[in-house]
C-alpha cells in the first residue's frame, strides 16, 4: 500500500508506525472476520492456498509471544529450568502451535471443504496431535509467570476463579470428559449439520472450537490422571470408548453404500463423493484410532507395573507450587 504524497502537519506519526499500521489494516480487511481458507481450483495452485485468518493468527502470536515470555522470566528467577517444566515442556508447546498452524493456515483449510478426507485429516490434527502436545507443553505455567507479579499473586487468591474451577472439575476427569468428547464428535458428524458447517463459515469456525476445547478437555484429564492407579484406570476406560466410538464413526464411513456428505467438487480432484467418504473413514480408522490405543496401552502398562518398581520422576510443576516459590 502507497501513502500518497499530501503534506501533512508537522505532528504527523513516524512512518515506522504507519506502515505497522497499514500492514495491520490489510490483513484484517482482507477477508471477512469468520472467513476460512479457499479452496484451491485445482493441485497446481495448491501450494499458494496459505492464508493469514485474523481468528487463527492472532491467538496463535499472542499465546506463543506469552509463552515466550513466561519461560524468560520463570528462568530470570530460578536461574534455570525446572525439573517438571523445561526444554520437553517447550519442544512440546512448540509441536503443538506448529500442528494447529498447519491444520488452520496451510492449504489444508482451503481443501477441508471440497475433499472430506482432507478435512478429516485437519481434524485429526485438531483432535489428536495438537492437543496432547499442548498439555503435554504445561503452557498455563508459563502464561500465568507472563503475567505482572501482583496479577500473578491476585489469580492465586480470586475467590470467583477458584469457585468456578471447582465446579467444572468433574468436567475434567477422563471419563465425563471423554463423553463429552465423544458426544461432540457424533453431533457435529450428522450430515445436515456438517453440511451446514462447510456452507457457513461462523458454523465452521465453532465446529473447530468444540472439537478443540472438547479434546483439550479430553486429553488433559487422560494426562494428568497417569500419575495415580486409581486415574490411570479411569484414562484406560477413558481412552477405550473413544477407541470404540472413534472406530464406529469411522466403520460408517468406510462402508456406507452412498456419500452421507454433500463434496459436489471431489471429481476434479479425481475421486466421486463416495470413494472420498471410503478415504476419510480409512484416515480416521487408522492415525486417529492408533493414538488412542496407544495411549491406551501406555495407561495399562502403568496399571500392570508393581508399586515397588515404578520409577520415581520429579513431581510436575504446578502453577500454585510456583506462586509460593515467587512471593
Amino acid at each position: 500500500m502507497r501513502l500518497g504524497s499530501r503534506k501533512t502537519s508537522c505532528n504527523r506519526p513516524p512512518k515506522s508506525e504507519l506502515g505497522l499500521a497499514a500492514a495491520l489494516a490489510a490483513l484484517l480487511s482482507s477477508r471477512p472476520a469468520f472467513a476460512h481458507g479457499t479452496a484451491p481450483h485445482g493441485p497446481d495452485d495448491l501450494w499458494h492456498s496459505w492464508h493469514a485468518d485474523p481468528l487463527v493468527t492472532i491467538p496463535l502470536v499472542t499465546s506463543s509471544l506469552l509463552f515466550i515470555l513466561g519461560v524468560w522470566r520463570l528462568r530470570g528467577h530460578f536461574g534455570r529450568l525446572l525439573p517438571g517444566f523445561g526444554m520437553p515442556q517447550i519442544l512440546c508447546f512448540a509441536g503443538g502451535i506448529t500442528v494447529l498452524a498447519i491444520a488452520l493456515l496451510s492449504p489444508l483449510e482451503g481443501l477441508s471443504k471440497p475433499l472430506l478426507s482432507v478435512h478429516m485429516v485437519q481434524h485429526i490434527l485438531l483432535i489428536a496431535v495438537a492437543p496432547p502436545l499442548l498439555v503435554l507443553g504445561k503452557p498455563e505455567v508459563a502464561w500465568l509467570w507472563a503475567l505482572p507479579e501482583r496479577r500473578r499473586r491476585g489469580l492465586a487468591r480470586n475467590g470467583p476463579m477458584r469457585a468456578a474451577l471447582t465446579f467444572l472439575s468433574p468436567c475434567a476427569r477422563p471419563i465425563p470428559a471423554a463423553m463429552i468428547h465423544m458426544a461432540t464428535l457424533w453431533i457435529w458428524h450428522s450430515p445436515t449439520l456438517f453440511d451446514a458447517a462447510l456452507a457457513s463459515d461462523r458454523l465452521h469456525w465453532l465446529e473447530h472450537v468444540l472439537f478443540f476445547g472438547t479434546a483439550l478437555l479430553f486429553w488433559r484429564g487422560v494426562i494428568k490422571a497417569r500419575s495415580g492407579r486409581e486415574g490411570a484406570a479411569a484414562a484406560l476406560i477413558a481412552c477405550f470408548v473413544t477407541l470404540l466410538q472413534s472406530g464406529l464413526l469411522s466403520a460408517l464411513l468406510s462402508f456406507a453404500r452412498e456419500a452421507l456428505y454433500h463434496a459436489p467438487d471431489t471429481a476434479s480432484w479425481g475421486l466421486s463423493a463416495l470413494e472420498d467418504q471410503q478415504l476419510a473413514g480409512a484416515i480416521m480408522s487408522l492415525p486417529m484410532c492408533g493414538i488412542y490405543l496407544v495411549t491406551g496401552l501406555l495407561m495399562a502398562f502403568r496399571l500392570v507395573t508393581p508399586p515397588g518398581r515404578e520409577r520415581r520422576k520429579p513431581l510436575p510443576v504446578s502453577p500454585p507450587d510456583l506462586l509460593k516459590q515467587s512471593s
